[in-house]
C-alpha cells in the first residue's frame, strides 16, 4: 500500500504540466536531478568545478578542462527503497578531448517511473453515495499500468583559452584559463498516451589562475571562477494535446579552490555556487582528497549531502548522499577513463 500510494504521488508531480500554463514550475523537472555522484555529493555547486565529464551538466565549459578521454556512467534509484524504487534515474556519457583542441561530449539521461496504475472512474456522485452503496465503492484493482519517460540527450562542445594578465610592473604576468562551452539538448517525454519534445541550450565559462603566482605564495593552490546560464531561451516542451511548457532559466556563478596540504598528495576542495531559477539558493561543498580517495560533504537547498569517491587505475567510482524535498537520495556513478 505504500508503495502504491509513492507511485501516485510521484504520478501527480508528473502530470501537473498537463494543469499548468506555459512556464509551469514543474516543467522538467527530472532534469533538476542532475549528474554525477561526485557534484552531487558536494551538493550541486559544480559552476566552477572541474571533473571527468560528468560537469557538464552544471557548466558545459568544464569539458575543457578534460585531459583524456571519458566514459561516464550513473544509476540512481529514486523515491522509495535502494533495492525497490519508484523511479529509475540512468545517465551515459562520452567525452573526447580533439587533438586540434577543444572537447566534444555526448551525454544521455532518462528519469523513468515504471508500473503507473490506472484506475476505473469512481461510481456515484459523492463520498456520501459511495460509503452507504457499496457496489459503488471501489474494489482497488488496477486497470492496467503505464510508464512515464523521460529522455534528455546532450550534445557539448567545450574550448579553454590561454592567456596572460599583465597585472603591473610590481607583479609577474598571471597565466589564465579561460574555457567556454555549451550543451544542446534534445527533451523527449511519454506519458500514458501523450507525448512532448523540446530543444534548448546551455552555456557557460570559467576562468582558472594560481593563486601561488598571484601572491607569490608556493604554498597555495588554483582558483577557479565559473559563470552558466542553463535552458536559456527557457525551453520550451510542446505536448501532442499543443499544450505547452517552458522550462525556467537557471543562471549558476560560483568558486571552487583546491589547496594543496601534504606534497601535492593531499587536497582540500573548497565550492560555492549561487543557483537562481524561481528563488536564489547558496550551495556549497567540501572535499578532501587522499592518493586514489577522497570524502565530501555538502548544503544544498533541502539540507545536507555526502559522499565518496575511490580511484583505481583508469577507474573512478563515486557515491552520493542527496537530500532531496521527497526524500534521500543515493547516487552511483563510475567514470572510466579511455
Amino acid at each position: 500500500m505504500k508503495n502504491r500510494i509513492k507511485t501516485i504521488i510521484i504520478f501527480c508531480l508528473l502530470a501537473l504540466p498537463f494543469s499548468l500554463q506555459a512556464g509551469g514550475k514543474y516543467a522538467g523537472a527530472s532534469m533538476e536531478l542532475g549528474v554525477g555522484a561526485r557534484p552531487l555529493g558536494l551538493a550541486g555547486a559544480a559552476a566552477a568545478m572541474q571533473g571527468k565529464g560528468d560537469c557538464f551538466y552544471f557548466n558545459p565549459a568544464s569539458l575543457a578542462f578534460i585531459e583524456r578521454s571519458a566514459i561516464n556512467l550513473l544509476y540512481a534509484p529514486s523515491y522509495g527503497s535502494v533495492t525497490a524504487p519508484m523511479a529509475h534515474y540512468h545517465h551515459a556519457g562520452l567525452a573526447l578531448p580533439l587533438p586540434t583542441g577543444g572537447t566534444v561530449a555526448v551525454n544521455w539521461t532518462r528519469f523513468s517511473v515504471d508500473e503507473i496504475p490506472i484506475y476505473p472512474k469512481l461510481q456515484g456522485n459523492s463520498f456520501s453515495e459511495r460509503k452507504a452503496n457499496a457496489e459503488k465503492r471501489p474494489d482497488g484493482v488496477a486497470l492496467g499500468y503505464f510508464e512515464d519517460r523521460e529522455d534528455v540527450y546532450y550534445f557539448s562542445f567545450s574550448r579553454c583559452i590561454k592567456t596572460t594578465l599583465p597585472l603591473g610592473w610590481l607583479y609577474l604576468d598571471l597565466p589564465v584559463e579561460i574555457p567556454v562551452g555549451v550543451n544542446f539538448k534534445f527533451l523527449q517525454q511519454q506519458l500514458y498516451r501523450n507525448k512532448a519534445s523540446g530543444i534548448g541550450m546551455d552555456m557557460g565559462i570559467m576562468m582558472r589562475f594560481s593563486m601561488a603566482t598571484l601572491f607569490d605564495l608556493r604554498s597555495l593552490g588554483n582558483m577557479t571562477i565559473g559563470f552558466s546560464v542553463l535552458d536559456i531561451s527557457k525551453t520550451n516542451i510542446i505536448w501532442d494535446t499543443k499544450q505547452q511548457d517552458r522550462i525556467a532559466r537557471t543562471t549558476m556563478v560560483g568558486l571552487s579552490y583546491d589547496h594543496p596540504i601534504v606534497h601535492n598528495k593531499t587536497y582540500l576542495k573548497i565550492f560555492w555556487t549561487r543557483q537562481e531559477k524561481y528563488d536564489t539558493a547558496h550551495l556549497f561543498g567540501l572535499e578532501l582528497s587522499y592518493g586514489k580517495t577522497a570524502i565530501r560533504i555538502g548544503k544544498n537547498r533541502s539540507g545536507f549531502t555526502a559522499g565518496a569517491g575511490l580511484f583505481f587505475r583508469r577507474v573512478f567510482i563515486d557515491y552520493a548522499f542527496v537530500t532531496a524535498d521527497f526524500d534521500y537520495l543515493h547516487r552511483l556513478s563510475c567514470t572510466i577513463q579511455i
